[in-house]
């Protein structure tokens, strides 16, 4: 009796290490609940953030505490900012004391997602546990390592200061990009295109792709065939590469890339940051878009009264064809009223098989113009050659 008494009170105690919060994704954002001072709020999951922050008119709000000036290293720019001291900020079960927090604005990242930000989850507090994410379940399970399963080979990640850097293989070159569950897309600086172009030329390119709300040069997106992680190959992957900056990590030539949630959100991932190490397995639910980049080329986010406008219009593409601009505003896609879509129900009806018609009303200058295009295959098509000669832009 005894026995079966100490092996009931032994899985209460495993059950009870173990919790699972369900999260929100959003154009592959991961926002996490949290409690800051006992208010609920949603924070970005951010491993590309050495510090953890919060929006500025929470501060005065949530009664922080000022705490002084901090300088921040950003992926296009430097920041300065101000700091400030919570109560508490919790996570499920685990509560933090007194944690520090930079003050920043999250209007760029809300615009992003579509979805209000309140803060950023860094590594400062992500650190502190070890931790399973699953995009397509949209669950993060807190628990020891021994709690977390089966796990695969680990992957050992380079730690520099409170970042972390993964190896990858991007076609036959090896190296590191920082983890960056906070940022979508893969993004390969001018340095590593400049070895990876020595090596192979894409069959396509994409120009023309700002970065919302950051002033820098325009990057362009190639299709590479393959890219590993560890023992674990994704085929046809989209990377943005970034002409020289003059600012921020993009600026260092130390500075490989970013490895995005694009790429990470294919596979169900457990971090143990405390020891540099990330175990990754292949998520069997998750599901490409067959017609990702099969589609009109255009970037969009939502502006601040609330519509949809053009970021960026990819050169040659229908959007550019059809003369559509940055700044333009989204009216109409199909007949529907743009603005209350979400961002991934906008995203879906403006790609498609090939060939796909699609109907937006824009305006510019108050002037609404409509508009038929077709959607193209733009990158990673059947009939590309992955060493086909393609002059690469320089």
């Amino acid at each position: 009796m005894k026995f079966w008494l100490f092996v009931l009170l032994l899985l209460t105690v495993c059950a009870s290490a173990q919790e699972t919060l369900k999260v929100s994704v959003a154009n592959n954002a991961v926002l996490v609940p949290v409690r800051v001072n006992e208010r609920n709020l949603l924070f970005l999951l951010d491993t590309g953030s050495e510090q953890s922050a919060i929006d500025a008119a929470l501060v005065k709000l949530l009664h922080l505490k000022s705490v002084g000036n901090v300088q921040i290293l950003r992926n296009y720019r430097a920041q300065q900012t101000s700091a400030a001291e919570a109560g508490s900020l919790g996570i499920g079960k685990h509560i933090f004391k007194r944690p520090l927090l930079t003050v920043v604005n999250t209007e760029a990242p809300t615009r992003a997602v579509g979805t209000k930000v309140d803060g950023v989850l860094g590594n400062d507090i992500l650190g502190e546990f070890s931790f399973k994410l699953n995009y397509s379940e949209r669950e993060l399970v807190l628990a020891p390592l021994s709690q977390l399963g089966s796990l695969a080979a680990p992957v050992q990640l380079r730690r520099s200061g409170n970042q972390f850097f993964v190896p990858v293989q991007a076609m036959s070159l090896p190296t590191e990009l920082l983890l960056d569950t906070g940022t979508k897309s893969t993004n390969l600086s001018w340095g590593t295109w400049q070895e990876l172009s020595q090596r192979w030329t894409p069959a396509s390119i994409i120009d023309g792709v700002v970065r919302a709300g950051v002033p820098i040069p325009p990057a362009f997106l190639v299709c590479l065939p393959s890219v590993s992680i560890g023992s674990l190959t994704i085929a046809d992957q989209v990377v943005r590469i970034q002409r020289p900056v003059e600012s921020g990590a993009f600026s260092t030539e130390q500075f490989s890339g970013i490895v995005g949630s694009e790429v990470l959100r294919e596979f169900e991932i457990t971090f143990d940051l405390k020891h540099d190490r990330i175990f990754l397995k292949k998520d069997s639910h998750y599901r490409r878009d067959a017609f990702r980049y099969t589609t009109i080329g255009i970037q969009f986010a939502r502006n601040s009264q609330g519509e949809y406008s053009v970021m960026s219009v990819w050169k040659n593409s229908p959007a550019d064809e059809a003369g559509i601009m940055i700044g333009d505003q989204i009216k109409t896609i199909n007949g529907e009223a743009a603005a209350p879509m979400s961002i991934e129900q906008v995203s879906g009806r403006l790609h498609g098989a090939e060939g796909t018609r699609v109907n937006l009303t824009v305006e510019r200058d108050g002037k609404p113009s409509v508009l038929t295009l077709r959607t193209r295959q733009m990158l990673c098509g059947h009939t590309s050659e992955p060493h086909a000669e393609t002059r690469s832009p320089k």
